[in-house]
């Protein structure tokens, strides 16, 4: 399940210790705040508390009577600049009319405070502004990808390798100098180009890209310059990638695979602002931001004389490097997997809660070649599959094909180890002591886990356990 971070805004303490073990139970974060003002001032000076910023609240439970600054005031303060926020009023008053007047500013939902199975009500009601929250993200998301608004909030991970380049990105939004972004594939980087377009100055303008590897070389100059031709039928025109970009940016993917004689006229167009159609001598002048990308190391090229090295200067004016997912690590794979899975809920209409434990710590051990990509397809496939509550490793069969077609290696390894005894494990520590029981069993377990190359499903056959029971004993070793 996702977490999400509720503020509880009461003046009762009784009441808040009451609502945070209860939603601590939901397994949400939550920060306790005891006066609208407190609120007010959290959301308009953009104070962090506890690492929680006021764009990282997802749902407010706000109390309508507090002696400093009541709940309708507090919500006329903030509503210019609570975003997305989900408000469910609290109410101590049967008379309904200010929680009305609440909702009129905003607010989803009233819980009236002694009512019966108030829990109940509350835990409906959080369930219902969160998806309600997935929803509008969800439509407001494709809104902006159709007009090339792709923002960096669209880019999933709080790792520090992923805020370090976005970090460094926004620094160049709104510059005319040409990015190229680096790394894997499958890792995001036409992702990071649309968020660079579309929080510049350019958002709304063409985003037009250009597949070089796809680039037919009998056309390829016409497809990327246009072209003037003069037929029995007249004059002719055909704009071209880079005139259809124009006042917008266009991304060279994959820019490696440009052929020598392209890169000669690219770099033109990049050194002078300008070109000339196929079949025209007349110059055309475009403002066009560029954006390349490659996942190939463009120095070794320029070594190997397949790509020019003053044409690297160029689109490389500032690189910018997407790391692999293994460079990220668990929490943006938890991060990444549970935001797939609630976009392809909801656009398979499935009531799918979330990832279970078993599977979520199936992804996280997997070893991903295509990055985010093939996590997002995987996810995908394991929505469409999956009729439960939650998906579990049984709705990501490849990844268990792949996991036990290395058995076969493993158990070839393990009958050509002529030192079988270095698999026995040693009962008594360094100092003589025996070992407790806990510690030879996550001894016996860590050597399993390394004899059969990580596949846990063997692991489990081999000490006759569920599966489950690997998965959770490991996940106590690792704390």
């Amino acid at each position: 399940m996702v977490k999400r971070n509720i503020l509880i805004v009461d003046d009762e303490p009784t009441m808040c210790k009451v609502l945070s073990k209860f939603i601590s139970n939901m397994e949400h974060s939550y920060i306790i705040m005891n006066s609208g003002m407190q609120v007010v001032d959290f959301f308009m000076n953009k104070k962090v508390i506890d690492g929680i910023s006021c764009h990282d609240i997802d749902v407010m439970l706000l109390d309508l009577s507090m002696p400093d600054l009541d709940g309708l005031t507090v919500l006329k303060e903030i509503n210019p600049i609570k975003g997305d926020l989900q408000v469910i009023v609290l109410t101590a008053n049967k008379d309904i009319s200010r929680a009305i007047n609440a909702i009129n500013l905003g607010a989803i939902d009233y819980i009236v405070k002694g009512e019966k199975d108030i829990f109940a009500r509350v835990t409906a009601s959080i369930n219902n502004a969160i998806e309600k929250k997935n929803l509008k993200y969800q439509v407001s998301h494709l809104a902006r990808k159709g007009k090339d608004q792709v923002a960096f909030s669209d880019i999933i991970g709080q790792s520090p390798e992923v805020l370090n380049v976005v970090k460094l990105s926004k620094k160049a939004i709104n510059s005319s100098i040409p990015i190229l972004i680096e790394g894997p594939r499958g890792s995001g980087k036409e992702l990071l180009a649309r968020a660079i377009h579309g929080s510049s100055l350019r958002s709304g303008k063409p985003f037009v890209v250009v597949e070089c590897d796809l680039l037919k070389s009998t056309t390829a100059e016409e497809d990327l310059f246009g072209s003037e031709k003069v037929g029995l039928d007249g004059l002719s025109k055909n704009l071209g990638k880079i005139r259809e970009a124009n006042n917008g940016t266009i991304f060279f993917e994959k820019i490696d695979a440009l052929k020598m004689d392209l890169q000669v006229k690219i770099l033109r167009f990049l050194q002078e602002g300008e070109f000339e159609p196929v079949g025209s001598n007349q110059p055309v002048r475009v403002n066009v931001r560029v954006i390349s990308s490659t996942n190939r190391d463009l120095s070794k090229l320029v070594e190997a004389k397949k790509f020019r090295e003053d044409l690297r200067y160029r689109v490389a004016s500032l690189p910018v490097t997407m790391p692999s997912l293994k460079e990220r690590g668990e929490e943006d794979i938890k991060l990444l997997a549970e935001n797939f899975c609630r976009n392809f809920s909801i656009n398979e209409n499935k009531k799918i809660k979330g990832i279970s434990n078993d599977a979520l710590y199936l992804l996280v051990n997997y070893e991903w070649e295509d990055n985010v990509r093939q996590l997002k397809n995987s996810i995908f496939r394991a929505v469409v599959l999956c009729d439960e509550d939650f998906l579990k490793p049984e709705h990501f069969p490849q990844l268990l094909n792949k996991e036990n077609n290395s058995l076969t290696k493993s158990k070839a390894a393990i009958k050509d180890n002529s030192d079988i005894n270095s698999e026995l494990i040693d009962i008594f520590d360094d100092e003589g002591k025996c070992k407790t029981l806990d510690t030879i069993e996550e001894e016996i377990i860590k050597r399993l886990v390394d004899i059969y190359n990580g596949n846990l499903s063997e692991v489990a056959k081999q000490l006759d356990v569920g599966r489950s029971t690997i998965y959770r004993k490991l996940k106590i070793i690792e704390q």
